[in-house]
């Protein structure tokens, strides 16, 4: 790890953490203990087969080898890093720790943009259903900024 972003497990027990009961949330991490320590692990309870269902571990396994930041940091080309600020499943601050990993990647901080890249409140109900929710437009200013980041890449 290059010290430069949170392991990709532990974003992982932060995000359940916010969502789990803590029966649950004690076996999910002995679950990512298990699957961090390269081993699998078939005894999921139903409420957790979703994520730790046992023909998604290896792969688990082999993400959890990763260093995003790192891999991140090592790209030869220009890059652009978008972040809502009401993103309930990665926050602001893992954006900002992959800009410091590559310094010259571009950063796009939108405001009241979640995971599905719509605009919605700060409440987790809220967000939950934004992602099943096909009607809800995408964030104006995700398109703008993608468009301003492609622009710069023109040569002048």
């Amino acid at each position: 790890m290059s010290g430069s972003a949170r392991p990709i497990d532990q974003v992982l027990r932060q995000q359940l953490s916010n969502r789990l009961p803590a029966p649950l949330m004690l076996r999910s991490n002995e679950l990512l203990d298990s699957l961090k320590a390269g081993k699998t692990d078939d005894n999921v309870p139903p409420q957790l087969q979703v994520i730790f269902r046992p023909s998604v571990q290896p792969y688990l396994i082999s993400l959890f080898r990763q260093d995003p930041a790192a891999a991140f940091a090592r790209l030869k080309m220009p890059a652009l890093i978008i972040q809502g600020s009401n993103d309930i499943q990665v926050g602001v601050n893992d954006a900002r720790l992959l800009k410091a990993a590559k310094p010259d990647a571009e950063l796009a901080l939108i405001e009241g943009m979640n995971h599905v890249m719509r605009i919605v409140p700060n409440d987790v109900k809220r967000q939950i259903a934004s992602y099943k929710d096909p009607n809800l437009p995408l964030a104006a200013e995700l398109g703008a900024r993608i468009l301003g980041f492609i622009d710069g890449l023109r040569p002048r």
